[in-house]
């Protein structure tokens, strides 16, 4: 479905109640959150879900000649990150940690968490509305961080999407998407139909 054919149905849903009219830049606002919270929720069960994994529509793949992506001395920025599923430093898969994660890693005395070139691992930083910067650490000598040139990357992230690129969703999840747009909205306005859409979504 279309964008407009997504608001008329958020009208049906909400209007018929008698309820406050919305226009579509604020309906906009409620479908990037919505969005949002779907990607959150179906993330979890990607690895188990091909069907939703393959058709998303939102899966990029990457590596150091890939365009679009800024990679520097140390670090490669990643545009439209929402979450990372794999990453591999000259052929080897990383293990991905958090930026405070790393910094432990850095200073381990355990022999099964230290970072190794049979070992990396690959630290995600900062976020919206910073470029979300990702630093590989292979633990050798010189250099620790990923050295373009040098060492090779291979990535496979979620792209964030907004309602700018509803029409990249498949169809069924769009449905799905609505659903909680409506739920968003009904407890935004404190009507009584929130419980039958909550009650509704957890089925």
């Amino acid at each position: 479905m279309n964008i407009n054919t997504a608001y008329d149905y958020i009208d049906l849903m909400i209007d018929k109640a008698n309820q406050p009219y919305f226009i579509n830049t604020e309906k906009d606002i409620f479908i990037n959150l919505s969005i949002s919270e779907f990607m959150n929720s179906r993330y979890a069960v990607m690895g188990i879900n091909q069907d939703f994994s393959e058709q998303y529509g939102n899966r990029k793949d990457a590596n150091q000649l890939s365009s679009g992506y800024t990679v520097a001395s140390n670090f490669v920025e990643l545009p439209n990150y929402h979450h990372m599923t794999y990453a591999a430093l000259n052929g080897v898969t990383c293990r991905i940690v958090s930026d405070d994660k790393l910094s432990e890693l850095r200073t381990t005395n355990n022999p099964f968490e230290e970072i190794t070139p049979d070992n990396p691992v690959c630290a995600i930083v900062a976020g919206p509305p910073v470029t979300p910067r990702l630093f590989f650490h292979h633990g050798a000598t010189t250099p620790n961080f990923f050295a373009p040139g040098t060492d090779t990357f291979n990535i496979r992230y979620l792209e964030h999407l907004t309602v700018a690129e509803w029409g990249d969703i498949p169809e069924q999840y769009q449905h799905d998407i609505l659903n909680i747009v409506v739920r968003k909205l009904t407890a935004n306005i404190e009507s009584t139909n929130y419980t039958v859409q909550a009650n509704e979504q957890q089925q």
